[in-house]
């Protein structure tokens, strides 16, 4: 919890059982193949994020992201404010190996998933990324800015919006005065069955290159209060 208050984020070891994981993998490849991008087959990576898997949300092996140990940490970040368990963990959020780009830090991409007047503490959700393959440096984690959750509720704090302004604009305003864009870049690295936690008031963005050679399984789901 000192983690997550201080990072923004915070990482659940072994939320969900490698065992678990593999079958989640096995479940997203057969869809895979049924179009053409076949798991032995590297040359039919083409698509560098495949985005027809949304009908698997309902498999039942993907119910394991909601075990006893990820729900309970759940219940720590949120504060014990109560919330509902999802009726599926979220959207498909797969990323391709990206040969002969190299990685770099995002500069124009960064972004939030909730209203920019999000509470600080405790939350008003989490964003809730359920690792279902390995991830390694460079091999298309989710990158973030540490820790700037709290610079964002600071900075709306001190400079009130007008009602109604569009999300965009309140962005481009945060990264070109707020100075988010100093703060370190972290990317998310996982082992297959990690969770990873996020505020929504989190500054994100996804990976400019995936230079590893297996694709990044991610689920992805917002729970809001």
């Amino acid at each position: 919890m000192d983690h997550f208050a201080e990072h923004g984020w915070v990482r659940i070891p072994g939320a969900f059982t490698a065992d678990d994981a593999a079958a989640m993998r096995d479940v997203t490849w057969r869809a895979l193949e049924s179009v053409g991008i076949r798991r032995a087959d590297p040359s039919t990576w083409t698509k560098h994020r495949p985005d027809h898997l949304q009908h698997l949300k309902a498999d039942p092996v993907f119910r394991a992201v909601g075990s006893v140990r990820t729900r309970a940490a759940i219940d720590e970040v949120l504060g014990g404010q109560p919330w509902a368990e999802p009726r599926d963990w979220g959207a498909f959020f797969l990323v391709f190996p990206t040969p002969g780009r190299p990685w770099s830090p995002p500069t124009s991409t960064w972004h939030l998933d909730a209203p920019y007047t999000d509470p600080l503490a405790p939350p008003a959700g989490v964003k809730v990324h359920a690792m279902y393959g390995d991830v390694a440096p460079g091999a298309g984690a989710m990158c973030i800015l540490d820790g700037s959750h709290r610079v964002v509720h600071r900075w709306f704090v001190d400079n009130p919006q007008p009602a109604g302004t569009p999300a965009a604009k309140l962005r481009k305003a945060l990264l070109r005065d707020a100075g988010v864009l100093d703060l370190p870049v972290v990317e998310n690295t996982a082992q297959a069955g990690d969770v990873i936690f996020m505020h929504p008031l989190l500054l994100h963005a996804p990976p400019t290159a995936h230079t590893g050679t297996q694709p990044r399984f991610l689920l992805n789901k917002d729970l809001r209060i």
